[in-house]
């Protein structure tokens, strides 16, 4: 049974599909769910019906063959294509906000599961955008928005065709760059973070490339048992950027407290 074209398009799972609904910041086409659904899965069917989506009952069959690897809990929702926010337009939006943005950017991550990591990591941590690379970056996939569990739809997301010169222009409007390094960066909990920042990271296997961290201002690293391999680059963003949060959040409390 044919339902939709495999690939960027359909997004699986209640997580994902119930922040779609929620937020709507991408239109939903169609909403497929499998014959005799589970309670969670009629909530989100009924809510979908009285919004207007289209709704389509589909052997679970067809769903396993779509959703391919992702695991798609009775569920998914065929949407319009992934907008992009061009850099620009999120660098003058943050202009008109108040300080302390900081933004994300992904060099060479090319895993769809640690990309949809760093987005729900990023989301929960208050990042105001990230910059992906359209060359040697992972797509906007249904794995990416399953394993972001609806912070896709939370996050701005530029597109850029050269980061470094996406950086250049970050340092223009008044951003700082700290590209994160496996060694030889200043230790992650001595850092005095600028109050608007980029944070750059890298592929999971090499890192940053040469003239992506040359274009960085900073290189951070997080300090390590001396037996310890390197940290996922998932794992890496969380760590650096809620202390990016602790540590800016102390110092706002200490200028505060004067």
């Amino acid at each position: 049974m044919e339902i939709v074209e495999k690939g960027e398009n359909l997004v699986c799972g209640i997580n994902a599909v119930d922040e779609l609904l929620r937020r709507q910041q991408r239109r939903i086409q169609t909403l497929y769910c499998i014959e005799n659904p589970a309670r969670r899965v009629k909530e989100l069917v009924e809510r979908a019906r009285r919004d207007g989506v289209t709704i389509k009952p589909v052997p679970v069959s067809a769903l396993d063959r779509y959703a391919g690897d992702v695991r798609h809990q009775g569920v998914a929702v065929a949407v319009a294509p992934f907008v992009f926010t061009p850099l620009p337009k999120l660098l003058h939006s943050l202009k008109q906000a108040s300080a302390g943005n900081i933004l994300v950017a992904l060099d060479g991550v090319t895993d769809p599961r640690n990309l949809g990591a760093i987005i729900r990591t990023a989301s929960a941590a208050g990042v105001a955008g990230l910059l992906l690379p359209e060359r040697r970056s992972a797509a906007i996939t249904a794995t990416v928005a399953k394993t972001a569990a609806g912070a896709l739809e939370n996050l701005p997301i530029s597109r850029v065709v050269n980061l470094v010169d996406a950086l250049r222009r970050c340092q223009e409007a008044g951003f700082w760059t700290y590209g994160a390094a496996a060694a030889g960066g200043e230790d992650l909990y001595n850092v005095e973070w600028s109050d608007s920042l980029v944070l750059v990271l890298g592929s999971e296997d090499k890192g940053l490339r040469p003239l992506v961290a040359k274009a960085c201002d900073f290189q951070v690293t997080i300090p390590l048992a001396g037996s310890s391999e390197s940290l996922n680059v998932g794992i890496a963003a969380a760590v650096t950027l809620f202390e990016i949060n602790r540590s800016c959040r102390q110092t706002r409390n200490g200028s505060s407290s004067k």
